[in-house]
């Protein structure tokens, strides 16, 4: 059942909580600004940081890696949205970021975060310390994650905290590779307004506006702000000079096609190759769009190949708008109300092939004109069927690209309270969040296709579907309305939660201060998936379809957190929690040492255990999608089938469950910080699907493989399973400095990295994997490259400042291609903003700002797959430009 909680009504008098902001340097962590450990100029006032509910002075007071993302830091990258942030984090490894029309097919348009490359359900992402739905758009593997595209306006957030720690022992399901939390600018005053106007080499622009407006009173607050963001469609043919050479996106399914009748005569099948192709006409007519089929060991048959990968995006065409609201009010000098309020809409125009391959086996019939055109009055003379199965697409080589509509809707509001009674500090807050997913596009209905081919097709039902290339043009529109329908559903994930915690002093040890917290939580996670009544009957043949499905799992959690001062230098920091729900219940632990012996250093060391429950969607659906991977039967030659998805109800899931350990040390004497953490996670009973590429590879005749009438896979039924681990280990450093130059400014270099040591994986079919540095094509693993690093430079001097990256991502393998290499990648990235005093009556300056990401227009390196790049690791996109203005009033 659904989760039929629902808002009644929106109230712009809902009452928000003012979040502390915490003093962050301009620098921040982007551009190597102290880790956890550090000591920061803070804030004198305590606040509560990301993976503590016990109130702190400053990240110095707490034992795990925890970096921040502050404003200064947003400006200085030049970024636009938050996906721009999380592609800068070297401790990301594998999220997917732009919305390309192959790696993303369901997901295409949404935005996630992949700490440590454990998955991207395997990070909790946060909005001001509480969760939010995931949505209900799933990965390629049926992972649900938090979009970020539909979260909160970018111009709202005021930092983001990223725990680089294991956080189930607080936190719940999902902390397992740590917390993104963002953090938004309550406590703002006045007005501000910001335009950004960004241009990629090959004119892809991109327009954002962002608004926001803060009010207080004597004892009332309020936020409110708003981004719109419209981006043009970056297509794969305007850069094909950068990814062509590797773009593995040829099919044999083309237009122009190819008829062949396997029941004939003993020997070769009969083969009724488009004229098109035998005399070259369609190569010359479309240069990069047709080829003849490449064999190396058997002569070409002469038909042609369609490279569906030329009507692809690289960067997909989207609007989005968010709208965020917060509210507080002081009922007395103790007690507050807060609330939130938010609203998000992304809509993302996936560019694609004309139309998708026909998989599942349509015939031919001999009396079809176009056969007899080709073969004579017997085409499949000797076929026991006197008919062959057609291998093409109904539109191909000079028709447009399909046009795949998505659209995301977010909505979020909250209510809460908190308050203080002596040493004790009390919240609670109840949290509803929905997000809908809603995709339509055109796929080939098959019985309405092989209605056609036998001459009983179109409204009349006596017409032939021409599959001749030469013979398109009679080809009807109502032909074609026959023949294609719409594939869609809309999708729906929500969530309530309802959490209280209180915190305070507990009692003197030693004339030190014991601190603690204690709290409890309440959730409730629902999804359903509508699809069309065409989807519904499977009528189509490359998307297949779906039966409705709705289903929902709820939990009941109690937590406890103690900071125990063993001596004016040491501290322990302990925490647990208890989860139980419906399928399961699981009790995770942490330890932490933090060891200050001078103001210089700090030592920190943890321990804890964290989880992942499996998702609603893991446990409940049957999830379709098109696939292509090298068939072992078919020569080894790449081929296109149906992956069929699902729980297998003989083995119900047990949660995922992982150990993580943290070491480090910061130095920071003066204006210089160094930081250095050793991390480990070891992540057992973990939920991967079965690979369909993998099971192909290595059990070609499972029965889990169906065939077509050629002998290749068509359709591949594979399980989720509690059968992989992942063992990961890992560095990350940062280091940072501050000169003062005297009357030239300050100038501030930085260098911020992640080196990873270790990246085992337990694949359920291909067993141990060294995963370390490779794209892991062919496992459940994610891209994993062993080193990213940034190095910043920052210069100020009165209104002037001019800010430097380079970020690099180090070389990886690819094993989807045999000793193959994806080379190192470096990316400068320059930026100038200038001052002036603000214009049309601001009471502050109006800051003008230029810049170019990727100056050297470094291409992405080459990876061989559909589109030619690792869609998850680099930013294919090029040099970009841009320009923006801010003023605050």
């Amino acid at each position: 059942m659904n989760c039929n909680t629902r808002p009644r009504g929106l109230a712009l008098s809902l009452m928000v909580a003012a979040v502390a902001a915490a003093n962050t340097s301009l620098a921040g962590a982007q551009s190597g600004a102290p880790q956890s450990g550090a000591m920061q100029p803070g804030t004198l006032e305590e606040v509560v940081i990301t993976g503590s509910f016990i109130k702190r002075k400053s990240q110095s007071d707490y034992a795990s890696p925890l970096s921040t993302v502050g404003r200064e830091d947003m400006d200085a990258m030049g970024v636009m949205t938050l996906s721009d942030i999380v592609n800068t984090l070297p401790e990301n490894n594998g999220a997917q970021v732009y919305s390309d029309s192959f790696e993303q097919a369901r997901s295409a348009g949404t935005t996630n975060i992949n700490l440590r490359g454990l998955g991207v359900t395997s990070t909790l992402v946060l909005l001001n310390g509480r969760r939010q739905t995931m949505t209900p758009a799933v990965t390629e593997n049926g992972e649900q994650f938090v979009d970020l595209n539909t979260l909160v306006p970018m111009i709202a957030v005021e930092r983001v905290e990223v725990l680089k720690d294991g956080a189930s022992s607080l936190y719940g399901s999902d902390a397992v590779a740590g917390v993104v939390n963002f953090i938004t600018r309550s406590d703002f005053e006045g007005f501000e307004y910001q335009l950004g106007y960004q241009d990629n080499k090959a004119d892809s622009d991109e327009l954002n506006a962002g608004l926001i407006f803060g009010a207080h009173g004597e004892r009332s607050r309020v936020m409110l702000a708003m981004n719109y963001l419209e981006r043009d469609a970056l297509p794969n043919s305007a850069m094909r000079d950068d990814y062509a050479a590797k773009q593995d996106s040829w099919s044999g399914y083309s237009m122009p096609s190819k008829v062949l009748a396997f029941d004939g005569p003993p020997g070769p099948p009969i083969r009724l190759i488009d004229p098109a192709c035998l005399d070259g006409s369609a190569y010359a007519e479309f240069p990069g769009l047709v080829r003849r089929k490449p064999d190396a060991d058997v002569p070409s048959d002469g038909s042609c190949q369609l490279n569906y990968g030329y009507f692809g995006d690289i960067i997909a065409e989207a609007q989005q708008t968010q709208v965020f609201a917060q509210a507080d009010f002081d009922m007395n000098d103790t007690i507050t109300l807060f609330s939130e309020l938010g609203y998000a809409r992304s809509e993302t125009l996936i560019h694609s092939t004309p139309s998708q391959p026909q998989l599942s086996a349509v015939r031919v019939p001999a009396h079809h004109p176009d056969a007899i055109a080709i073969g004579g009055g017997d085409p499949f003379a000797g076929s026991a069927s006197n008919s062959g199965v057609w291998f093409g697409r109904p539109l191909g080589a000079g028709s447009p690209a399909n046009e795949d509509d998505k659209r995301y809707e977010g909505f979020r509001a909250q209510l809460g309270a908190r308050g203080d009674a002596g040493a004790w500090s009390w919240e609670a807050a109840w949290t509803y969040s929905r997000n809908t997913a809603t995709n339509s596009r055109l796929d080939i209905i098959t019985d309405n296709l092989q209605r056609a081919l036998n001459g009983q097709g179109g409204s009349t039902g006596d017409q032939y579907y021409h599959w001749l290339f030469s013979a398109q043009g009679l080809n009807t529109p109502d032909m074609y309305q026959y023949i294609f329908g719409e594939f869609g559903y809309t999708a729906e994930a929500d969530q309530s939660v309802f959490d209280a915690h209180v915190s305070g002093d507990l009692f003197q040890l030693g004339g030190r201060t014991v601190g603690a917290a204690v709290g409890v939580q309440y959730r409730k996670d629902g999804l359903s998936y509508d699809f069309n009544e065409r989807s519904e009957e499977l009528a189509f043949n490359f998307f297949g379809g779906g039966e409705d499905f709705s289903g929902s799992q709820q939990v009941y959690a109690a937590f406890a957190e103690l900071a125990l001062p063993l001596a004016d230098t040491l501290e322990l920091q302990a925490a647990i929690r208890y989860e139980d729900f419906d399928s399961a219940d699981t009790t995770n632990p942490k330890l932490a040492l933090l060891w200050t012996p001078s103001q210089d250093w700090s030592l920190r060391a943890s321990w804890g255990t964290s989880f992942r429950i499996a998702t609603v969607f893991q446990q409940q659906s049957e999830f379709i999608t098109p696939q292509t991977a090298n068939d072992p039967l078919a020569g080894g030659e790449e081929v296109t089938f149906i992956s069929l998805l699902t729980g297998d109800p003989a083995q119900p899931l047990k949660p995922q469950e992982a150990d993580a350990w943290n070491a480090g040390v910061t130095w920071s004497p003066g204006d210089f910080t160094a930081s250095l953490d050793y991390w480990r996670f070891d992540y057992q009973d973990y939920i991967t699907p079965e690979a369909p590429a993998a099971l192909l590879s290595s059990n070609p005749s499972s029965a889990q493989i169906e065939r077509g009438p050629d002998g290749n896979a068509v359709k591949i039924t594979t399980y989720y399973r509690n059968a992989g681990s992942v063992e990961t280990d890992g560095v990350d450093f940062s280091l940072a400095y501050l000169a003062d130059l005297g009357g030239l400014g300050t100038l501030r270099p930085s260098l911020q990295g992640t080196w990873i040591l270790n990246y085992d994986l337990d694949d359920p079919i291909l067993g141990a994997i060294d995963g370390l540095g490779n794209v892991n094509d062919e496992n459940f693993g994610d891209s994993n490259v062993q080193l990213r690093a940034n190095l910043g430079l920052q210069w100020l001097l009165g209104r002037h400042s001019a800010h430097g990256y380079l970020r690099y991502i180090g070389e990886y393998e690819n094993d989807n291609e045999d000793n193959a290499t994806v080379d190192d990648w470096a990316r400068l990235d320059l930026q100038y903003a200038y001052q002036l005093e603000g214009l049309f009556g601001g009471r502050e300056a109006t800051t003008f700002t230029a810049g170019v990401l990727n100056a050297l227009d470094e291409a992405a390196p080459q990876v061989r797959n559909s589109v030619g790049y690792d869609a998850t690791v680099h930013d294919p996109r090029g040099r970009m430009f841009y320009v923006s203005v801010s003023q605050r009033f």
